[in-house]
């Protein structure tokens, strides 16, 4: 039997959540995913950013930055290394229906979690089959409506694969089931677009931001199946992985460019 992690529902220990909670009934809710070291959350005013974003996108009224702060360093209290899930929801439903009524009060759900064991040393890599629905009002925004990564990682399974990237219902390829993804073109960084669909990554909009530090262009355009198959270097990005260089992509083994290295140092130097 697993054991619960640490964990605080609207301040207080606990596990459970009411039945009518919306983010339990539709999904209705936000979350993010907190690297924390010797009790140090990295890039927290990012993270409280895009969840303060994805608050205003949707309706819900968004929780204080302080207290998410301090009950994020409580819960993560005695582990040198985790990662600190914060999840928003809009709260416990006050009428039947997708609707909200207006006058619930949001649910906050923060744990820690033991960091995961360091990926294999061939980060392997291979396209799913499973689409991402487009709908601009949610693109960039990290909510809890999760199941096509979901259905992208249990087709995974047993392949052997660390991650899956996946492409919208148009065909161009939009990000990893749980990360973005940047391709090596010379001396520029090409990522796709999110527009559309996907979620705008903490470190995904590090390595925009410092790129240029290193003479490094970035930019963002449309990617499609057929540049994915014929790029030379590919890089993972996500607050556990950091920038994380593919070895293998659909079985075909990818170069590792050393200025994706230079990059992490740079943002690992960022507060």
């Amino acid at each position: 039997m697993s054991t619960a992690p640490p964990m605080l529902i609207n301040g207080v220990a606990g596990s459970q959540v009411p039945a009518l909670d919306r983010g339990l009934q539709y999904g209705d809710g936000l979350f993010e995913t907190v690297r924390c070291e010797q009790g140090g959350l990295r890039w927290f005013g990012r993270h409280l950013a895009r969840l303060g974003a994805g608050c205003e996108r949707l309706g819900i009224a968004m929780p204080g930055g302080a207290l998410l702060r301090s009950e994020a360093v409580a819960v993560a209290a005695g582990m040198p290394r985790s990662l600190v899930k914060i999840i928003v929801t809009r709260g416990e439903a006050r009428a039947r229906g997708y609707r909200p009524r207006g006058d619930e009060i949001p649910t906050r759900i923060v744990s820690a979690h033991p960091w995961p064991a360091a990926p294999e040393a061939e980060f392997r890599v291979g396209l799913s089959a499973v689409t991402l629905g487009v709908n601009p009002q949610l693109a960039g925004i990290k909510h809890l409506n999760r199941l096509e990564q979901v259905l992208a990682q249990r087709a995974a399974t047993d392949t052997g694969l660390q991650e899956v990237l996946m492409r919208s219902g148009q065909g161009e390829v939009v990000c990893g089931s749980m990360s973005n993804l940047f391709l090596w073109q010379g001396s520029e960084l090409l990522t796709p677009g999110l527009d559309a669909c996907g979620v705008a990554g903490i470190m995904r909009g590090l390595l925009l931001e410092l790129a240029p530090r290193l003479g490094l262009a970035v930019r963002v355009g449309p990617v499609s199946v057929a540049q994915l198959t014929a790029a030379r270097a590919i890089i993972v990005t996500n607050v556990r992985l950091g920038l994380q260089p593919v070895h293998w992509y659909e079985g075909r083994r990818l170069e590792v460019d050393e200025r994706g290295a230079q990059l992490q140092e740079l943002i690992d130097a960022t507060p």
